[in-house]
């Protein structure tokens, strides 16, 4: 039975669109991990503002309290100065409570700086949280539109693959094998369209021959690739398979 190039067309058609579609199915499941792996990097994001924030805020108040404990300090010291038995004594006291002052009058300036530096940890804090809630809203978006994408794509390959049984019913015996073997192993690229003189799968040059070949509806492989050659429609003779 001859093997005609419009069944190799379509067979090889319907192999190009069924790779198409399970490449598109499989991409699917790809996207959504990258999706994922984003939104667990902008909760690792967040958590890591939070407690570089809650840190900055911890320090703060250490200073805060040191603060106090050096105002209560000073207020005993001065009591202590009201009450002294001598000059000497008198003179250490002032001297103490004086760099005292000094030092909490150095804290009151870190306690500023840090207050500011706790606001703009916030706003990183609230950047971040919003970064994550937009990512998390757009992972549940991404899902929605994979299932109806996949519920649609698996439609396709039904149909096609019904398609497909149907074209490869009608495959000559001892053409089957060769088919076979070659789907087997190339997929989708088990067979190319002669263009020109030319196999358009690896660029390699057709002898006469095999084009007159093919021409007669015989079955022909690429002397180079391997792959099942048949000639484009304007080319090929209609005929159909007896």
């Amino acid at each position: 039975m001859a093997m005609t190039s419009d069944q190799i067309r379509t067979l090889h058609r319907i192999h190009r669109q069924l790779e198409h579609l399970e490449d598109r199915r499989a991409r699917g499941p790809r996207q959504m991990q990258a999706q994922s792996a984003g939104v667990k990097k902008l909760e690792g994001d967040h958590a890591q503002a939070k407690s570089v924030a809650q840190a900055a805020r911890m320090a703060a108040d250490q200073k805060q309290l040191q603060l106090k404990s050096n105002e209560g300090k000073i207020e005993d010291l001065q009591v202590k100065l009201n009450t002294a038995n001598s000059n000497k004594e008198y003179q250490a006291l002032k001297e103490q409570i004086a760099a005292d002052k000094m030092a909490n009058s150095v804290l009151e300036d870190e306690i500023l700086e840090s207050m500011d530096k706790i606001e703009e940890l916030q706003v990183a804090v609230r950047q971040a949280q919003e970064r994550l809630e937009k990512g998390k809203a757009e992972l549940v978006k991404l899902e929605g539109s994979i299932v109806e994408q996949l519920n649609l794509i698996e439609g396709d390959i039904k149909r096609l693959s019904a398609e497909l049984a149907q074209a490869e019913a009608s495959l000559p015996d001892d053409f089957r094998a060769t088919y076979d073997r070659l789907v087997k192993s190339m997929g989708a690229d088990a067979m190319a369209e002669v263009e020109g003189e030319i196999c358009s799968g690896c660029f390699t040059r057709i002898p006469p021959n095999k084009i007159s070949q093919m021409m007669l509806s015989h079955e022909v492989t690429c002397l180079s690739c391997g792959r099942l050659l048949y000639l484009p429609e304007d080319r090929a003779p209609k005929l159909k398979a007896q």
